[in-house]
């Protein structure tokens, strides 16, 4: 009896750790012979980003989501709002058209889903959950591109400058920057926590067709190099985003229904960029770029035998007439094409646009992004390095772009 008893409150708490953790749906054999496709949309929006992560939500409902009896098209959200409980979700839809929203993990409130360790728990939870053949990721909070922690509102580099002193934004609150919150990492923002893009891609361990950022400032070759070994493709902006982000009511139809991987993304990211530049004033504001992360490599060979011989040039740049694709006193994001262009010999030039065009496979911007004028566009930004810039250069050193490259000495 004493035994019997006590078998019951093993089972008690494991039935309370189920509820804890993944509540609805157990776990369910690796697929072997099927083919399963399977999009996580991770939204880290405890911060002040929650209402466009609730208009994210309405919108999504808005479009196709994958029928609830097919278990080859799985699309999953997690969620983390400020006062809500963080959650992982599928999202599918019955016979008659209704949305459901299935409960697969509940997380402790205080979970912090800026923090590497949150974001790799979610991932496998998904996996374990649903195992797929096939795997989307987009990622959906602030960023600030490759750049270090702390540097984007408190870089040390340029101490006393007054280019350097914060200016007064009028468009904070139609972009996807924190406003009054400090911007600190490369990706995330929750209670000033943030994931690097070195962490980020540390913690993805399988390999996806594709990696959406729908973020801001994340469209750059350092990026795009740091996951070129997690993703097929990536898709991104070289600047920042209005707050809006990619419309999601569009998103999963060619993402789940066309068998031509490539054709289907850069129909989502046509999708983004005609719902922008079909508005007036500063709202048409939309730079996006897709890349093929096979062909990379090979820029980056290229580019090693440019910059080889073309140091001090770099260092010396006049970074004046130079394609911006920051605001104000951010100067970290120049088109990556605009510098190349003016170091490389015509030879050189023309191996760099052959290679270019084989990485970035859709590149589309409005004329103006806010108050930046977009007058040459390769759909990628890269760093101008500067002397004075100490602790910014050695951060850069670290990065997989700089390794093969040697762009930063």
């Amino acid at each position: 009896m004493e035994k019997r008893g006590f078998i019951r409150i093993l089972s008690l708490f494991a039935l309370l750790f189920c509820i804890s953790s993944c509540s609805i749906t157990s776990c369910k054999e690796k697929p072997e012979d099927e083919k399963v496709r399977s999009v996580l949309l991770y939204i880290s929006a405890n911060n002040n980003l929650y209402s466009y992560a609730e208009e994210c939500i309405q919108d999504l409902k808005k479009g196709y989501i994958p029928q609830y009896q097919d278990k080859s098209k799985i699309l999953l959200v997690f969620y983390h709002t400020p006062g809500k409980t963080p959650t992982l979700s599928r999202y599918s839809c019955n016979k008659d058209g209704v949305v459901i929203s299935e409960t697969i993990c509940i997380y402790e409130q205080e979970m912090n889903s800026s923090q590497v360790s949150s974001f790799s728990r979610v991932v496998a939870d998904a996996e374990r959950t649903y195992p797929a053949t096939e795997r989307g990721l987009i990622l959906w909070s602030h960023a600030t591109g490759w750049l270090p922690e702390g540097y984007y509102t408190n870089p040390l580099d340029m101490a006393g400058d007054k280019s350097s002193q914060p200016v007064e934004d009028p468009y904070r609150f139609l972009v996807k920057s924190n406003g009054d919150e400090p911007l600190r990492k490369s990706f995330g923002s929750d209670n000033n926590s943030e994931m690097e893009i070195t962490e980020l891609a540390a913690a993805l361990t399988h390999t996806y067709e594709f990696i959406l950022f729908d973020c801001c400032l994340m469209g750059g070759i350092e990026v795009a190099y740091e996951f070129k070994d997690k993703c097929e493709y990536m898709l991104f902006s070289p600047t920042e985003i209005l707050a809006d982000g990619f419309p999601y009511h569009k998103m999963f139809s060619p993402i789940f229904n066309l068998e031509n991987r490539e054709e289907a993304l850069k129909q989502v990211c046509s999708d983004y960029f005609d719902i922008y530049d079909a508005q007036t004033g500063i709202y048409r504001s939309a730079t996006v770029s897709m890349v093929k992360c096979s062909a990379l490599e090979d820029l980056a060979g290229v580019c090693a035998s440019i910059y080889r011989n073309n140091q001090d040039s770099i260092l010396s740049m006049d970074a004046f007439p130079l394609q911006i694709y920051y605001r104000y006193n951010k100067h970290w994001y120049y088109d990556f094409e605009d510098i190349v262009s003016r170091i490389a010999t015509p030879e050189q030039y023309v191996e760099f646009r052959t290679a270019l065009n084989r990485v970035v496979v859709y590149k589309a911007a409005t004329d103006i992004f806010l108050n930046i004028d977009i007058e040459r566009y390769s759909g990628l930004s890269t760093y101008l390095p500067r002397t004075r810039y100490k602790i910014l250069n050695d951060f850069y050193k670290t990065l997989k772009w700089n390794i093969a490259t040697g762009y930063v000495k």
